[in-house]
């Protein structure tokens, strides 16, 4: 009985792997992570005439490990689609293909940014897959592997800024409207910590409002701090870099060069965006005529210290339930960012160097009740030359830039623009045209899915991107993993679409 019972155990098993046996092509897809393997993930798609189908995926968990998933793939056309949490690429990390086979002979790495494609054929198909990005190297946004451009490449300048005999490249995107006449005025837009250039380009409004008003527009880039995050040195008591002095020599060149006036020049910002440009206001308001601030306020060292050459009209727009940067301001010394007054104490402050003399209180029109906030226009005025200072209190508002997320009553932008363009004869009518807004995706829960095919940017309410990549209709995009609240942004080159929201629990 037990000689039959093997025997019947052993044809079972011959007939199941005769069975399991491909049909068609056997391929092994082996993961090898390095450094940061955790950030690293793929995804395969099949591309098929009803949509692209996913066959397999691997997330990293740990470096210096190797896992194989085979396959077997039908004949046909696929793509690898790389991607990398943290938007620097693999790092090292390799996906290989065992055996090798045409398009997929030798090891593949994201070289660097979120994603990137890798696209391969089973077969005398012919296929022509399509996938869409940036296609130009030497573009801020080039996507590797993209083989049919999208019109989206943007490009960074670079420029020389040398202090105190020490020369230093650095990079910023500039953009003039056509047509922009003589003299026109130049706004410089800072990113938040852990942000880039090419974020504020892309979600600060002001490329489309320059393209209305005819003023220029420039997006500087920061350096990586101690720890590799992008920043700007506001006089902290950490770090050495010579922001000021750059942003400085930038102002000037972009006059020289592109013919701006050199009195309406202003600097704005997002959070350590919004502190740079306090900082500036102290440091060189011979340069910059005008400041701005988003969720940003002023280090310590320049409140105990701030001298400014000249008077500086200030306008601030901040949240009261920002829990980055408090609205009331903080005793706490907070990693060498200082102990900080209250949004409105800053401003009235710079108000008495303005000589005004006046300050009213309103309550601006609650245009998007379902945005959970409203607006107060607190404006200090009567100062030297007309100058004012103001604060937009946002109450129930968090760490947002207004107007692209958060709350929706005011534009970040046009609230500046409109602050600054009376000093330096600019239009008083402000109708923005930003970019025609899309529906693109739809919030499930803790999931997103697509309604268009799309470039996805989930930010967190530092600034930082924790997830950009591609999605094709109907796919839906696990977002569980994120605790707390999210700005969801989607583009295509013909229009936006943003969502605020909440995931999870608990914010990380």
């Amino acid at each position: 009985m037990k000689i039959k019972a093997l025997l019947t155990a052993a044809a079972m098993l011959f007939v199941w792997g005769a069975l399991a046996q491909c049909e068609f092509t056997e391929l092994t897809l082996e993961t090898t992570t390095a450094e940061w393997g955790a950030e690293v993930s793929w995804e395969l798609y099949q591309v098929l005439e009803s949509g692209d189908a996913l066959v397999a995926s691997f997330q990293g968990v740990e470096d210096d490990a190797t896992s194989s998933e085979t396959l077997c793939l039908e004949d046909g056309c696929y793509y690898l689609l790389a991607m990398d949490s943290w938007g620097d690429g693999w790092n090292g990390t390799e996906v290989a293909c065992i055996p090798a086979i045409p398009g997929f002979a030798l090891p593949f790495t994201l070289f660097e940014d979120s994603y990137g494609f890798l696209s391969f054929e089973l077969g005398d198909v012919g296929c022509q897959v399509v996938l869409e990005g940036c296609t130009d190297w030497d573009a801020l946004n080039y996507v590797q592997g993209a083989n049919t451009d999208d019109g989206s490449c943007l490009y960074a300048q670079t420029f020389e800024s040398v202090v105190n005999g020490v020369s230093t490249t650095r990079e910023y995107i500039y953009h003039a409207p056509e047509g922009m006449a003589e003299n026109a005025p130049l706004v410089f837009v800072l990113h938040g910590y852990f942000g880039t250039a090419e974020g504020m380009y892309d979600i600060s409004g002001f490329r489309e409002l320059a393209d209305q008003e005819g003023f220029g527009v420039v997006w500087p880039q920061g350096l990586p701090d101690g720890n590799g995050n992008n920043h700007w040195n506001a006089n902290f008591d950490w770090g050495s870099e010579t922001d000021a002095e750059f942003l400085v020599q930038l102002a000037q060149h972009l006059q020289a060069e592109h013919n701006h006036a050199a009195g309406c020049t202003y600097s704005c910002g997002y959070s350590n965006g919004g502190y740079m440009s306090y900082s500036l206001a102290c440091r060189a308001a011979d340069t910059f005529r005008g400041i701005g601030s988003v969720g940003g306020t002023m280090t310590n060292n320049d409140w105990e210290s701030c001298t400014p050459v000249e008077q500086v009209p200030v306008v601030h727009i901040h949240g009261t339930q920002d829990e980055i940067n408090l609205y009331n301001g903080t005793d706490n010394w907070q990693f060498g960012w200082g102990q900080q007054p209250g949004v409105e104490s800053i401003v009235a402050w710079w108000a008495e160097q303005n000589n005004c003399d006046q300050v009213e209180e309103t309550s601006l029109p609650n245009l998007d009740p379902a945005d959970g906030s409203d607006v107060d226009l607190i404006r200090h005025h009567g100062g030297d030359n007309g100058y004012e200072a103001r604060v937009y209190r946002v109450n129930g508002g968090g760490h947002d830039w207004f107007g692209a997320w958060g709350n929706m009553d005011i534009s970040s932008a046009v609230e500046m623009w409109n602050f600054w363009q009376p000093f330096c004869a600019g239009t008083a009518d402000i109708d923005p045209a930003p970019s025609p807004e899309q529906a693109l995706f739809e919030v499930l829960g803790s999931a997103a899915r697509a309604l268009q095919p799309c470039e996805v940017q989930v930010v967190d309410v530092t600034g930082r991107t924790r997830l950009r990549r591609p999605v094709q209709p109907g796919q839906v995009l696990d977002l569980s993993k994120f605790h707390g609240v999210y700005l969801v942004v989607a583009r295509t080159h013909q229009g936006i679409q943003s969502e605020k929201v909440f995931l999870g629990g608990f914010a990380d």
